[in-house]
């Protein structure tokens, strides 16, 4: 019986989301199959280009390229991580996630639903689970998408990017947006004094981050302070380029959703509903 409750949550919470998820893959596969298309008329004239935008203040050319000294837009694998992976994506999935993570929790206690829901035979931990599966898997629709959208247009728009390293590199940024939003549901989740915190604190080390890593080539003060945000570890550009994924990437994401589950779990199983 808990598992048909858990998976309940989880259809749910899919079925009357099922609008915004369309609407939140429509934007981001019209982003993704646009910035695909320009990339043609951008390379026959990538010498003008780069020319213009390596010649850009640091601080600018930054904020796309996170701190590289030089681009060259008509490489299809600088291309695609400065116009779409580094920014574009994560822009648009982090906002996406942190929303979700913050309100798949915090809806139901302001709306005074879930005692409803907790007065159910189900345990807290499996609803806090059945929660979680359902902020992932909206992300992983908007993602799945996303991917099937570059992999079958990007060599139509003659980006010669192998199916592994767009696979991956897809992978790891929804992973790394999600991120964000598994923040904000953990902090939601583990007391009534941080879920008060968890859209802030999420939003923070997010755009904040972006700043923080994109403008650290600017000023020698910033090379420790900027090693604290999880940005200054999102290097797409080497999985573009069939390089291993950064272990720092790695390391980030793997406390992030261990810690996550752990104070969310522990914290939700005890705390007062508002």
């Amino acid at each position: 019986a808990k598992e048909y409750y858990m998976l309940d949550v989880v259809l749910w919470e899919l079925r009357r989301r099922r609008k915004a998820i369309l609407w939140w893959t429509i934007g981001s596969v019209v982003m993704t199959f646009v910035i695909l298309a320009l990339f043609p008329s951008i390379r026959d004239k990538a010498a003008d280009m780069n020319a213009v935008i390596n010649q850009m203040p640091k601080e600018l050319r930054g904020l796309k390229t996170g701190g590289a000294a030089r681009i060259d837009v008509g490489n299809p694998a600088q291309f695609l991580n400065s116009q779409l992976f580094y920014i574009t994506l994560p822009m648009i999935w982090i906002i996406l996630a942190i929303t979700r993570g913050a309100g798949i929790l915090g809806r139901e206690e302001q709306e005074h639903t879930l005692e409803l829901l907790l007065a159910r035979p189900i345990a807290r931990g499996k609803l806090l689970l059945g929660k979680a599966l359902a902020l992932f898997t909206e992300l992983a629709i908007v993602t799945l998408v996303t991917w099937l959208v570059l992999i079958l247009f990007a060599p139509v728009f003659e980006l010669q990017i192998g199916i592994w390293a767009l696979t991956l590199a897809t992978f790891y940024t929804g992973v790394f947006s999600l991120s964000y939003g598994f923040i904000a549901f953990a902090l939601q989740a583990a007391s009534t004094l941080t879920k008060r915190a968890a859209t802030t604190v999420a939003v923070t080390l997010g755009f904040g981050g972006y700043i923080l890593a994109s403008l650290s080539s600017l000023t020698d003060w910033l090379e420790y302070p900027v090693k604290a945000v999880p940005y200054h570890y999102f290097d797409i550009l080497s999985v573009l380029e069939n390089k291993p994924a950064p272990r720092g990437l790695l390391i980030y994401l793997a406390i992030t959703f261990a810690l996550g589950s752990l104070a969310a779990y522990f914290g939700f199983r005890r705390r007062d509903i508002d």
